[in-house]
């Protein structure tokens, strides 16, 4: 009895001290250390254009984005590919009459999946914005944009084409039911646990970069908006390596629901198209939010008598609303909007101090985004303020090396190859992406990072 006694005793003395132990171990072990706030340039990363076919080397390739490990499809699958490339060509329904724009002709050689690159990649905690207004009304969405853009080599020599795509991957919970009049569009409720992970492997990435892990050079990240330094010299294809890890790591095919497309009818106009995947139907071209309820695709061409076609009619000095003119029956009336767009100076005379007013306010992400601005203003409310010379205006926030340098440029955030001059495509960042990208390192650096 008192043998056993005494092991019971020796049992729980020795338990005590190994929860003491384990105490002493959690209380003295060293916390994780906190990760600095991010910079606009990890968040928005933009990809050098290539100059040539050994450049491709230092570029992700569409067709070699694969799924989560163990899946055999790619993130973009064949026949994803196929639909994009058709509601590219065809947008607007059989029933809708002519609006005037004309209709993105592809050549042959870029309707391959194969000719298509990664040119950006845009980190975003919430689409369509992150106001409290934006969020009151749509919810918030987070999500990874991949900017594609095509680029061949071929007897015609090496070629970046004049068209763009956007792969836009989200990360949301169940939705929340829409506000009155806004269905089918509910309210995004953003998974903010996988977007946690994410922001995480960004700040990794960052500080991988700053401590010479890539190319055993130094690399900082600061500064304004410019092509990413990780992506030139040394590091650009180690860190190319470990982007394309990241984005393996957190997409996955069936994140894929959202797409758009710029491209022209050589060698002008540009049209633009959105897309969206909804139930039964698959991926379809969205009217747009801004247009008539009917027609998708709107133009901006630098010949004839109208540039801007369909004009649209924005709404974006109107209280906040979820209500807009693509897929909701009915659709907000034109009477009840107002709004500007850059088609009032494209297509008419203006003095320079309402263009100002024009692009300061569709630059504005608490006034302006998708839902309630044009295609068309969104993409050239830099270019033409430069182009025309206007006093007093740049693009704060970006590195004038990446300024659009001609008005027919109506790159956001990608690569420009001038149909005018010629020469190497120019990589390009607007005000507007500059703008999006602060709110979005302020939101994240804020209420993601760290938490």
């Amino acid at each position: 009895m008192h043998g056993s006694l005494f092991r019971r005793r020796i049992a729980s003395l020795l338990a005590a001290g190994m929860m003491l132990a384990a105490a002493l171990e959690v209380g003295t072990a060293p916390a994780r250390a906190a990760s600095r706030p991010l910079a606009p340039n990890d968040v928005s990363i933009l990809f050098p254009p290539p100059k040539s076919a050994a450049d491709l080397a230092n570029l992700i390739a569409v067709s070699d984005l694969a799924g989560p490990t163990g899946l055999p499809q790619r993130l973009f699958s064949d026949a994803d590919f196929t639909r994009f490339i058709a509601n590219a060509e065809s947008p607007e329904h059989p029933s809708v009459p002519d609006s005037g724009a004309r209709h993105i002709q592809f050549p042959d050689e870029v309707k391959k999946i194969e000719a298509w690159f990664v040119a950006g990649i845009r980190i975003d905690p919430g689409a369509p914005g992150l106001s409290p207004d934006v969020i009151a009304q749509f919810g918030r969405q987070p999500q990874i944009r991949l900017i594609i853009q095509p680029v061949t080599n071929g007897p015609g020599g090496f070629k970046v084409h004049d068209t763009a795509g956007h792969l836009i991957f989200s990360f949301s919970l169940d939705a929340d039911p829409p506000l009155g009049g806004c269905a089918p569009f509910p309210r995004f409720k953003p998974d903010d646990e996988a977007f946690k992970a994410i922001v995480r492997d960004v700040a990794t990435l960052r500080d991988q970069l700053a401590a010479g892990d890539f190319g055993k050079v130094k690399v900082s990240t600061a500064g304004d908006l410019n092509v990413h330094p990780g992506l030139v010299g040394a590091s650009a294809k180690a860190f190319r390596d470990a982007l394309k890890t990241l984005l393996e790591k957190h997409l996955s095919p069936q994140r894929l629901n959202t797409m758009a497309v710029m491209g022209i009818a050589p060698p002008e106009p540009w049209i633009f198209v959105s897309m969206l995947r909804v139930p039964q139907a698959g991926l379809i071209a969205v009217p747009g939010p801004t247009l008539d309820g009917m027609h998708a695709a709107q133009m901006f061409s630098a010949i004839g008598e109208r540039h801007v076609v369909p004009q649209p009619v924005t709404n974006n000095q109107n209280p906040m609303t979820c209500r807009h003119a693509a897929l909701q029956n009915p659709p907000l009336p034109q009477a009840d909007r107002k709004g500007v767009s850059t088609s009032e100076f494209i297509d008419g005379n203006v003095p320079n101090s309402r263009i100002i007013e024009i692009v300061n306010t569709i630059a504005d992400t608490k006034k302006s985004h998708f839902f309630n601005t044009d295609c068309v203003s969104c993409h050239t409310e830099t270019a033409q303020p430069l182009a025309r010379k206007i006093p007093n205006f740049a693009p704060l926030g970006v590195n004038r090396a990446v300024w659009p340098k001609e008005d027919w440029n109506v790159r956001n955030f990608g690569w420009f190859p001038s149909f005018l001059h010629g020469g190497p495509a120019a990589a390009t960042i607007t005000r507007r992406a500059a703008a999006e990208t602060i709110e979005v390192v302020t939101f994240i650096n804020s209420q993601l990072l760290n938490k």
